[in-house]
């Protein structure tokens, strides 16, 4: 495995960890002992249960290509190819809570596990260069080989201001705008030697400090991405009413950009990879956001 994918599946590990604290902790009774006064523990004020609905894909693609005239190199684009969908509306939730002596903090449950989860890597343009006569040639490189893994989707909403890598995963309530957290579980570890463009990158703009992107096959977050909600606006959902909201990513891997605009917006773009290690994302992601039936 490469540092590389040895690095992302670190990093998805610290979100996945740090996701698992957002949870409502739970309400230990106060206890009072001699000489000591009593401590309050956390208090939800204040609840809403939601249902998310969401689908969508993220593509990175990735050219190698080290061939030269009368020298051994290869050229090839890998795609990595990640599609997911919850498959109907699934419960989750957002919390008020306060904390004693401090502000109202918030904080969201994920969702269980549904729908399904695709990741599916692919070699196109492969072509090899080698010695001229009279010098002999190298042995041919072997061909990457790619795999497809299968899972289900999980899903979360989470405040932008919090810092999913840190411990201290709660932020104030008044007006956060809103991130969505998707999670994959189960299906398989790898897929073969065909491992690159995995685009484990942050993404620049607004409200994205804390964004991420990845079509690593590795289990665990793959995107946390601004949904352009707001807490306010999510609390005070009617049972009648529906948020639609459209998530598209386009460009190279280190300067990705995001578009969030309420409805279905066009797909992304594709790019164009023209020198050796260049890569590029595009992803589009579906959310529909209405209050629990």
């Amino acid at each position: 495995m490469s540092a590389r994918s040895n690095a992302v599946l670190a990093l998805s590990a610290s979100v996945a960890a740090a996701l698992g604290l957002a949870l409502v902790p739970s309400a230990a009774p106060a206890h009072t002992g001699a000489g000591a006064a009593a401590v309050k523990a956390p208090k939800v004020t204040k609840s809403v249960k939601l249902d998310l609905d969401v689908a969508g894909y993220v593509e990175t693609r990735r050219l190698t290509d080290t061939t030269g005239t009368c020298s051994p190199g290869v050229t090839y684009t890998q795609t990595n190819t990640y599609t997911f969908e919850t498959g109907k509306y699934v419960r989750t939730g957002l919390f008020n809570i306060a904390m004693p002596g401090g502000d109202s903090v918030l904080t969201g449950s994920l969702s269980p596990p549904a729908g399904s989860a695709e990741i599916e890597g692919g070699i196109t343009g492969y072509r090899t260069t080698n010695y001229c006569a009279p010098i002999k040639k190298n042995p041919e490189p072997l061909r990457p080989t790619c795999l497809k893994t299968r899972g289900k989707t999980s899903v979360v909403l989470v405040p932008a201001a919090k810092q999913v890598f840190d411990v201290d995963d709660l932020v104030p309530l008044d007006h956060q705008r809103m991130m969505l957290t998707v999670m994959r579980s189960g299906g398989a570890w790898g897929l073969g030697s065909c491992s690159g463009a995995i685009g484990a990158e942050f993404i620049p703009g607004p409200d994205t400090s804390t964004a991420y992107v990845t079509t690593s096959w590795h289990p665990g977050v793959s995107l946390v991405l601004p949904t352009g909600l707001g807490s306010v606006k999510l609390f005070n959902l009617k049972k009648k009413d529906r948020l639609q909201r459209s998530i598209n990513l386009a460009g190279p891997c280190d300067s990705v950009r995001v578009n969030t605009l309420p409805g279905s917006l066009g797909g992304a773009p594709a790019g164009q990879l023209n020198a050796d290690g260049d890569c590029w994302i595009r992803a589009k992601i579906v959310l529909s956001v209405r209050r629990s039936r």
